[in-house]
């Protein structure tokens, strides 16, 4: 554990008594440690590149929707993909840190090697393995960062313990004044996490409908906040100081961002769901919050910065040019997060790639090159490990160039369909506006792919001991502090801060248990308030058929591209209907309102279409809309959607229940909930809204089309309209033989053999056609 003790030296800031008589006590465990950090590294980087292939393969169905169709579909692939790189990327790579980071740290071994191998046991093969397994099989959670069943979930809440377990006694042993900012961040990452993960996976299971997503909202943010960020930042303040020889510029700032990520991080779950049901109070807590964490986020950043002087802009050391990129990066996602709670921003860009390229950039960014850095630091610091510098210098500049190119596309992406969305445009020419951008996602997957292969190869081969030669190099191109800098280093901060490191641990969790009060249980009491007040006398339970057709859809992923939520926003209004109200789905256990729309709301799909339209449309959507992207589901078919089995048949009679029990109420229950509702604005909202399903045929009134549609030569931009919209039941040249036309009753017209008024035509086309597809 020489090596250990050397990086304890390294750190500078603020050496501990326990770090410098931490020899003999570490090298009790040195050898496990190093085989516990390369196991959970090595893990770490193997499950990387499985959860990224999962990644590609689901980005490539947007382009090709049916590339890989015999695969798990994409929504179980985007589970896996997730779920691959929270836990078993960042999980495995942060606790092959702690192993490094905690005895140089605390001065003390962590508490069992044994403990330490039944964790990495634990989290591989009993977390993620079966948690793999499992939701690839089509047992899951519709919750977003939350996808592993329920028994995975809770197998996950023991390894947590276990971690805790594992590497906090030997912090508490000697007060916390003499902690170190890596130390504190450590600590919260694993007392939170252990608070929070129960909330975001085991509490939606029981709690309905908006009330439940109060609480997933709240472990979206916290995955990232009290878990992801915490241990991310822990090891850059660890690598920074260590690869440059310098102590962090203010421990005074360290602590204050650390305070400030732990007191505002839990308050800005809800800013998933702004302009939804949760009330406006909740919403409006969260963005003030998301406010106020990017005025922290710059100070943690500045502090990191500053503590790189003399390291030059691109820093010699791979494992702190990896940090300084993180940095950088985190700089960049805070930003962007706190411009996303904007309420006006959000009712343009939510639901939109944007906010997909915020979490690869948080994720692939930001937390992964902090864990790269981690994990070549501690590379670094064993005699005996393989390390390949060329490799490791070339994984930089290719996951550094396609996560770059990654972001910016699904950011520019996300800007073009939300504009399109605000302005009312077909869905469809904001699916096709897509495409290039979805291309090129797919393409800067490349890259990146290439750079996690180059690392894996460059820890695993190559000269032993390398990884400490290429650590002494770099050390000699940084620049030697300069006298007058040293009214800027604290070297004993605990004197000015010794009480207060105890209030705020106290305050800390206290102000956590306030969070969830104030955007959990409270939310749920008012919406359960509100459910009461409004909802009709008698709502309609789901049937046994109808509950099964609804677990098909959470376990396909269908609420990752279909939200069941109407926003109370103009935009959600007039493509939609009215605005969805509490009481409408307070039986949804769990919740599926969804946070992402590649395709459409299904809040109203009650009865929008045929029934053989529907079960056309799962089993070879593009025989019915030839443009869509969505996945087809031949396996809930015997050959031909005119032969269904009975999983088709359950999931279609659940198609028929959204929005079935607002729709029954109308129009006199609408009435009754004016009444009820009294002055309060949003239900007003939604009561006065145009119509209550604004798709053709169903509560929406008989449009007023125009009364004669003038005769036009043949142009680019009809065939264009014909072939998104219409050759799919009518055919190419409509014929009436599309290929859907043999399962639809009644059979598409063929239009070649009528002809039809100009007013009757305009009126078809407004409104439809009564009893049709």
């Amino acid at each position: 554990m020489s090596e250990a003790i050397d990086a304890g030296v390294e750190i500078g800031e603020h050496q501990t008594p326990q770090a410098q008589a931490a020899g003999d006590s570490a090298e009790l465990s040195s050898a496990t440690n190093n085989s516990l950090i390369r196991a959970h590294g090595l893990a770490a980087l193997v499950t990387l590149l499985l959860a990224v292939t999962f990644g590609i393969i689901a980005s490539l169905q947007f382009i090709w929707p049916e590339f890989a169709g015999s695969l798990p579909s994409w929504g179980r692939l985007r589970f896996a993909h997730t779920q691959g790189i929270m836990l078993g990327w960042l999980g495995n790579a942060f606790l092959a840190f702690l192993y490094l980071a905690v005895p140089v740290l605390s001065g003390r071994p962590v508490t069992s090697d044994r403990l330490g191998w039944l964790i990495f046991g634990l989290w591989n093969f009993a977390v993620m393995l079966p948690g793999w397994f499992l939701v690839l099989s089509g047992v899951s959670q519709p919750l977003e960062w939350a996808e592993f069943p329920l028994m995975v979930d809770l197998v996950m809440v023991a390894g947590l313990a276990l971690a805790a377990v594992q590497f906090l006694p030997g912090f508490f042993r000697d007060g916390f004044e003499n902690l170190y900012v890596s130390s504190w961040y450590i600590i919260g990452a694993l007392v939170f996490s252990l608070m929070s993960f129960p909330m975001g996976n085991i509490v939606p299971e029981f709690v309905p409908g908006a009330a439940g997503a109060a609480f997933s909202g709240l472990w979206i943010h916290d995955a990232v906040g009290l878990f992801v960020t915490p241990l991310a930042l822990a090891i850059l303040y660890y690598v920074i100081p260590a690869s440059t020889g310098r102590p962090v510029f203010s421990h005074f700032l360290s602590m204050l961002g650390f305070w400030g990520l732990f007191f505002l991080y839990p308050l800005n779950g809800t800013h998933h769901y702004i302009l939804s049901v949760i009330p406006m109070a909740t919403q409006t807590t969260a963005i003030l919050a998301s406010f106020m964490l990017g005025l922290v986020v710059i100070v943690v950043v500045s502090n990191l910065v500053l503590s790189q002087r003399g390291a030059g802009w691109l820093p010699r050391d791979p494992a702190l040019r990896f940090a300084s990129m993180s940095v950088v990066f985190y700089l960049i996602v805070s930003l962007q997060g706190s411009m996303q709670a904007d309420m006006g921003f959000s009712q343009t860009i939510h639901f939109t790639d944007y906010v997909i390229g915020h979490s690869h950039l948080a994720m692939l960014g930001f937390a992964t090159f902090a864990s790269i850095a981690g994990l070549l630091h501690a590379w670094q610091k064993m005699s005996d490990a393989p390390y390949h510098a060329a490799a490791i210098n070339w994984a930089y500049w290719l996951t550094t160039v396609g996560i770059t190119v990654m972001v910016i596309d699904l950011t520019l992406a996300g800007l073009v369909q939300g504009e399109m969305w605000q302005e009312g445009a077909p869905w469809l020419d904001a699916v096709r506006a897509s495409e290039p951008y979805w291309l090129i996602r797919s393409i800067s997957a490349i890259p990146i792919t290439i750079g996690f292969g180059l690392l894996l190869y460059g820890l695993t081969k190559g000269p032993r001991g390398a990884g400490a030669q290429d650590f002494a190099a770099a050390r000699t191109t940084i620049q030697t502090p300069q006298q007058d800098e040293s009214k800027h280093l604290h070297s004993n901060p605990a004197k000015a801060l010794r009480m207060s490191y105890i209030v705020a641990s106290v305050a800390g969790v206290t102000f956590f248990i306030f969070s969830v009060s104030l955007l959990g249980l409270l939310p749920q009491s008012t919406l359960d308030a509100q459910a009461e007040q409004l909802a009709p006398v008698a709502s309609l339970s789901l049937t046994a058929s109808e509950q099964r057709g609804r677990q098909i859809y959470a376990k396909e992923g269908c609420a990752y591209c279909h939200t069941q939520q109407i926003r109370f926003t103009a935009a959600d209004i007039e493509r939609f209907g009215a605005a969805t109200l509490a009481w409408e789905d307070e039986m949804d256990t769990p919740h599926m309102l969804g946070t992402r729309r590649i395709g459409p709301d299904l809040s109203r799909a009650a009865n929008t279409r045929s029934d053989q339209w529907h079960l056309a449309h799962l089993y070879a959507p593009r025989s019915v809309v030839p443009k869509s992207i969505m996945p087809s589901y031949p396996e809930y078919f015997n050959g031909s959607p005119l032969e269904p089995r009975q999983e088709a048949l359950d999931l279609l009679a659940y198609l028929n229940t959204l929005g079935r029990s607002r729709e029954l109420a109308w129009p006199e229950g609408e009435a009754a909930m004016r009444t009820a509702a009294g002055d309060d604005e949003w239900t007003l909202m939604s009561l006065d809204a145009g119509e209550l399903n604004a798709h053709p045929g169903r509560t929406r009134p008989r449009g007023e089309a125009a009364p004669a549609l003038t005769r036009q030569t043949v142009n680019e931009s009809g065939l264009r309209l014909w072939r998104q919209n219409c050759e799919g039941c009518h055919g190419e040249e409509g014929t009436g033989d599309g290929p859907a036309a043999p399962w639809l009753q009644p059979p598409p017209i063929n239009l070649t053999q009528h002809q039809y008024r100009s007013d009757l035509l305009a009126d078809i086309l407004w409104n439809g056609v009564y009893g049709s597809s």
